[in-house]
């Protein structure tokens, strides 16, 4: 993919009213394909996408398909913290279970595979949903697939214990109970708070035996999967020198085979992934808001463009930990010195997309539930921010504020490669250059930005998107959760990278996610979010577009907006 993105957890593994993204053209409608868009084209519905569906019966068997990932996971569990990114989720919904799947227009629909009804949800006095597996269902080992993988999934991830090094507690920490029913195929989950999200739960999950131990939870899955998954597709081989990861069809998957033979995940390099995708060694790019690719790729005769909403957004992130940055009044000041308008314009104008600011962290701006909550903070006043950073003992001295004798400097990191990190973070250096404040910009390895660098804070700024799911109020929680010392006395972030949040916010995501009437859990989604702006967490900068290039012939799969990707329906036309 053309940039480094970050896939939103919310209870389930993926990532009411639903976030969509800015979009290309009024012409991308389901099924249909487009290379040219029109200046200025407003966002599509939600329900829209570009997958070229086609029917199994219209398909070669056999095949594979190469696909391009921007680096290599640093692990496979996508529960644990460093594996919960786009790359990783690719690889391993390949392969595990999921109790549901999503439609375009992020509906979800309970899935049959693993699934033997549809869950029963009863809310009085405490909410219980009761889960009827499959029993056909098992693990590629032979061993069924039980409550028991459902319970160890939640005593996993719920928080509680802190040797599991989760990404994300959104959801399981809600439950209060996981028991055996009538018989091993039925899992009564019981919660303990309401949960709107209930059906982003178990999406994906991983066997008992990974879950029960939090050593390999942890470490088990950090270099290749584990052979114990039950998909449409498993594990062959991973090449850590070539970077590449082999999957196979499954001769032990019990639901409609695979089309493909395999899927080999490649990670090359975001700048070479349009001249990989011409040359034929690659299947599909993932263009995003890079306007030279988008460009290259409308030249390629054999690719056409694919476009949809999606729940995606661009984003500055900011430490709080930083000895520069830990002043809320400083970040104030240096979020009013950033022009984010300019900077949607500038990335996104090339593309012909209506160019705009966006002014909320949890919803998208053509989605029910959307408003403007920044406040005085997300509004750009360059005299406004000198005055604050004046008040906040940031003196100007020369070109250069400094406070006790320290130039007020921001180590912005941003991965190698990446052209939209390097034209975003290029925009605010000269932007904040105007007040006063000197912006020096790290390039760092595309697979080390997350494990060494985002992850345990050794950075001022950074920017990525993220990908997010079909539930954007408990998904973002885990971004925000209040960050607390664990028993090594280890700050214990989830994915909060900014390192800043409280127990005020964390209380208003509560209520939001326990909030079960939709319009009720937005009202209070957007107090959180108003929160997130006065603390200046991060500032969201514009929707990610959507902007697939794909081979002509490939269908099942493309610029999916909601949906889900059915692994074994992707396939290349007769």
């Amino acid at each position: 993919m053309e940039e480094l993105v970050r896939t939103l957890r919310s209870a389930k593994a993926l990532l009411a009213p639903i976030v969509v993204a800015t979009l290309l053209g009024s012409a991308a409608c389901s099924g249909a394909s487009s290379t040219s868009t029109d200046q200025g084209a407003p966002p599509p519905k939600a329900s829209e996408n570009q997958i070229n569906p086609k029917s199994r019966d219209l398909l070669k068997d056999g095949g594979t398909f190469t696909w391009a990932t921007s680096g290599f996971p640093a692990n496979f569990n996508y529960y644990e913290l460093d594996g919960t990114d786009i790359d990783a989720s690719n690889v391993m919904l390949s392969m595990l279970p999921q109790l549901y799947t999503y439609e375009a227009d992020a509906s979800p629909v309970w899935n049959k595979n693993y699934l033997a009804s549809e869950p029963v949800l009863t809310t009085d006095p405490k909410q219980v949903v009761t889960f009827e597996l499959n029993p056909k269902a098992a693990w590629d080992d032979g061993t069924p697939i039980t409550w028991e993988d459902l319970y160890w999934q939640w005593k996993s991830t719920s928080g509680t214990d802190k040797a599991y090094n989760i990404s994300a507690s959104n959801g399981y920490e809600n439950i209060e109970s996981i028991v055996k029913g009538k018989d091993d195929r039925e899992a009564i989950v019981t919660f303990k708070t309401k949960f709107a999200d209930w059906k982003s739960l178990f999406v994906p999950f991983y066997p008992a035996s990974t879950n029960k131990d939090a050593k390999v939870f942890n470490e088990g899955w950090a270099k290749q999967p584990l052979t114990t998954t039950a998909g449409p597709f498993k594990f062959a081989s991973v090449d850590a020198t070539a970077k590449t990861i082999t999957v196979v069809r499954n001769d032990k998957w019990w639901g409609d085979p695979a089309k493909l033979d395999k899927i080999v995940y490649r990670a090359i390099e975001p700048d070479a992934q349009v001249d990989a995708l011409a040359n034929g060694e690659i299947d599909f790019v993932d263009i995003g808001s890079n306007v030279d690719s988008y460009q290259r790729a409308l030249k390629i005769s054999t690719a056409e463009i694919r476009q949809a909403a999606g729940p995606n957004f661009r984003h500055l992130t900011i430490n709080g930990t930083s000895a520069t940055l830990s002043d809320v009044k400083v970040r104030q000041a240096i979020a009013e010195a950033i022009d984010r308008t300019a900077i949607a314009k500038a990335l996104l104008g090339p593309l012909g997309i209506t160019p705009s600011a966006l002014n909320n962290h949890i919803f998208m701006s053509n989605q029910a539930g959307y408003q403007d909550n920044t406040g005085d903070v997300g509004k750009y006043d360059l005299e406004k921010a000198k005055a604050g950073l004046d008040a906040a003992g940031w003196k100007l001295n020369g070109d250069v504020r400094q406070k006790d004798g320290k130039n007020l400097e921001i180590n912005f990191v941003i991965p190698t490669g990446a052209k939209a990190s390097q034209q975003e973070s290029q925009l605010v250096q000269n932007m904040l250059a105007l007040a006063g404040v000197k912006v020096k910009i790290n390039s760092v390895p595309i697979d080390d930005f997350f494990d060494k660098y985002v992850t345990p804070g050794n950075f001022d700024m950074t920017v990525f998107a993220w990908i997010g799911t079909q539930f954007p109020v408990s998904s973002s929680k885990s971004i925000y959760v209040n960050p607390v010392k664990n028993a090594k006395g280890e700050l214990d972030i989830q994915q909060n990278y900014a390192r800043v949040g409280s127990a005020e916010l964390d209380k208003s995501f509560d209520d939001a996610t326990a909030e079960l009437d939709p319009a009720k859990a937005a009202t209070l989604a957007n107090q959180a979010d108003a929160q997130i702006w006065q603390e200046v967490h991060s500032l969201a900068l514009y929707q990610r577009p959507e902007l697939i290039a794909t081979k002509k012939d490939l269908a099942n799969f493309g610029a999916k907006g909601f949906a889900s990707v059915a692994y074994e329906n992707i396939g290349f036309v007769k």
